[in-house]
């Protein structure tokens, strides 16, 4: 797999084209517990660590831009954060850190004319895997295609929600989190009232079926919400 397969969200903000390179690491912490019939030092795994590095490049300090956003979030843990793998693929496997924060802003001038911008997110809550239901625009009442997750799944699941824009104002966008037993029949487990850009990150509650979608239940008087979700296996 190429290494361009690889894209991240950072909230409202696409950020794959700032960016030269993800790392993301997953970590389990070990504590000591030898006791004095071992044989050797014996250890126990603690609380998982998950924290992405994003390099990439100042291109100013435009509002909006790389710099400004990684700035706004610098040590406030209220980012939702997602990791692509395989865009090429519309079901891709994504990493999401809920609540996220930025860590570090390391500046860099490895060459004339060209400045390197990184930075490091973190979170206190556990992340969760999933996969990319929607990455487009809606523009009128209509579905996003199914994604077949192979089973349903009785604890529920987590939801991560990227609106990049809206274009009109009006009511308040209405987008519903689909699931479905059979890819026929379609039951609303949430409905989303948008009415500006931003991430987020939900729980659904009920038992949620095999196939899932996005579905636009209303524009509410707006143009068009441009978005990307991403659902989990399981809660």
């Amino acid at each position: 797999m190429k290494g361009t397969e690889l894209g991240i969200w950072v909230d409202e903000f696409n950020f794959s084209s700032s960016t030269s390179r993800i790392d993301l690491t997953f970590e389990v912490q070990e504590a000591e517990r030898t006791h004095l019939d071992g044989l050797a030092q014996e250890f126990l795994p603690i609380l998982p660590k998950c924290t992405v590095a994003q390099n990439g490049y100042f291109e100013g300090v435009l509002p909006d831009g790389f710099e400004a956003e990684l700035a706004a979030r610098f040590g406030a843990g209220q980012a939702v954060v997602t990791v692509l793998t395989q865009k090429s693929d519309a079901n891709c496997v994504c990493y999401v850190l809920p609540d996220a924060q930025n860590y570090s802003m390391v500046f860099g001038a490895p060459a004339a004319n060209l400045v390197t911008l990184n930075g490091q997110w973190g979170t206190s809550v556990a992340a969760f895997r999933g996969l990319r239901i929607f990455d487009d625009t809606f523009d009128a009442v209509e579905s996003g295609a199914s994604v077949d997750f192979g089973v349903g799944s009785t604890n529920g699941a987590k939801v991560a929600f990227h609106v990049a824009s809206v274009v009109g104002t009006g009511t308040g966008i209405e987008i519903a989190v689909q699931s479905s037993a059979d890819g026929v029949t379609w039951d609303d487990e949430n409905i989303l009232i948008i009415f500006a850009p931003g991430g987020m990150q939900f729980d659904l509650e009920n038992v949620v079926g095999r196939y899932r979608r996005l579905t636009c239940k209303t524009l509410g008087g707006a143009t068009s919400i441009r978005c990307m979700a991403v659902v989990s296996y399981s809660k």
